[in-house]
């Protein structure tokens, strides 16, 4: 009985130490703000064709485990059959098998992967299929609708094929507000891994051009994008030679490239969301504001000065600073979060 009470006595002491370094006693400025700053992300994602977004499905978790951000949902917008549940695996390994998953319906980008399909075989879920998924834009409407006012952040790191479409949805009964009006009142954020700056052509807009057009458009909050020039820089993904127990981002990158190194444009931006506003990584980067003008053939170009609320980040520290941080990351869920 000796021995029990001292464990129970050791875990309590810890637990009360934890307790107040999240609350700021003695803690650092960063920890306290950190405790107040948690951001409640939806990740819209195409994985599928790129690892990438594996990576930033990983340091999305590992930000969510060290308080940093809650995850309210994930959203498909690949129309690979296996992407869905490839994230439910993830999702599941992490130890957060109850995250709402929505899926793209009707025309959707498909591309052929390398390792989704594996990752669904080879890891625990219980999403069937892409169909099982919800409907992403209604998904989005539940979410939004139950949310209070500007308190949402959607992280864009696929096609803009759902955030087109929820933005052209109409009052039903969820919500009467159409989909314009309901993000206007529920996002404060959009972070979007799309284009090229100051001008270019990339994957993720050119993929469906027509809802990169119209999403970008008619966005009525505040857009930062991550673009093509900055992620490209940040390379990642060796590190995770050196795990060897059994895990999906292991196994999606030893598919995807062999465990060598892949740019880190995707989780460049879920990282941004996470740390953006923080005063200890205002001088990580630098934000240009004006406009992203996004053309019919999804290339884009940026007008400086424009009246919109947009902007994109340029790196102010070397690429291989935001490596190391993001490698990190990506490496600290590696051991299941269920077990």
């Amino acid at each position: 009985m000796g021995n029990a009470n001292t464990l129970r006595f050791i875990k309590r002491f810890i637990i009360v130490g934890l307790v107040c370094m999240v609350i700021g006693c003695g803690a650092s400025p960063e920890l306290a703000e950190k405790s107040h700053q948690t951001k409640r992300v939806i990740l819209d994602t195409d994985i599928s064709s790129d690892v990438d977004d594996v990576g930033a499905v990983s340091v999305l978790h590992a930000l969510a485990d060290q308080g940093e951000i809650e995850i309210l949902a994930v959203m498909v917008s690949s129309g690979d059959p296996w992407s869905a549940s490839c994230l439910d695996a993830l999702n599941t390994y992490f130890g957060r098998p109850d995250i709402p998953i929505g899926t793209v319906r009707g025309k959707a980008v498909v591309h052929e992967s390398k390792y989704t399909q594996k990752i669904s075989e080879a890891f625990q879920h219980d999403l069937g299929s892409a169909t099982q998924g919800e409907d992403a834009v209604l998904l989005y409407r539940k979410i939004l609708a139950s949310s209070k006012d500007g308190s949402v952040t959607i992280v864009s790191v696929g096609y803009l094929t759902n955030l087109s479409r929820l933005l052209q949805s109409s009052p039903d009964g969820v919500s009467d507000m159409n989909g314009r009006d309901l993000v206007a009142q529920k996002v404060v954020q959009l972070v979007c891994m799309g284009g090229k700056y100051p001008s270019g052509r990339e994957w993720n807009f050119y993929q469906d051009a027509s809802a990169a057009v119209h999403a970008v458009a008619h966005w009525p909050v505040p857009i930062t994008f991550i673009g093509f020039e900055t992620g490209v820089k940040i390379l990642t993904g060796s590190g995770l030679k050196h795990p060897t127990d059994p895990n999906p981002v292991r196994l999606a990158y030893k598919l995807y490239n062999g465990l060598t190194n892949r740019p880190s444009w995707d989780q460049l931006a879920v990282l941004y969301t996470a740390k953006k506003g923080k005063q200890a990584f205002a001088e990580h980067w630098e934000v240009v504001t004006g406009q992203n003008s996004v053309d019919k053939d999804g290339s884009n170009r940026w007008i400086d000065g424009a009246d919109r609320k947009h902007a994109y980040i340029r790196l102010a520290k070397p690429p291989a600073f935001f490596a190391e941080m993001i490698e990190k990351l990506m490496a600290l869920p590696l051991t299941p979060r269920n077990e």
